[in-house]
């Protein structure tokens, strides 16, 4: 198989995860978009060996395929700002509850002064 053969493969393999995530972004949580994230990663990095045979043809589909991704990345961000939410009402319910429960030290004497 030759470089040219390759890049093509790498270019087809990173098209199809592309097009698969796509297709199924609603149902995706976070740990497949991880999945999805380190695959992109794993391919892109081998494709940078071949960088100087990318043809004109694969610079276009490479470059519509970024911006395809760009349903993608409404998904993460959506999933992050979800847990931005969760994160700042844990720490709201947190907060209200400290000013509730004051932790007393275990040697501390407690005294009751009744009229």
């Amino acid at each position: 198989m030759t470089d040219q053969e390759k890049l093509q493969v790498f270019v087809n393999e990173y098209s199809q995860l592309s097009h698969s995530t796509i297709a199924n972004i609603s149902e995706l949580n976070e740990d497949q978009l991880l999945d999805y994230v380190e695959q992109r990663e794993y391919i892109v990095n081998e494709m940078k060996a071949y960088r100087s045979l990318i043809t004109d043809e694969m610079k276009t589909r490479i470059n519509e395929l970024i911006i395809e991704e760009s349903i993608i990345v409404e998904r993460m961000l959506k999933i992050k700002d979800e847990a931005s939410e969760w994160l700042e009402k844990r720490g709201n319910i947190r907060s209200q509850q400290n000013a509730y429960q004051q932790p007393y030290s275990a040697n501390s004497a407690f005294i009751d002064y009744r009229k």
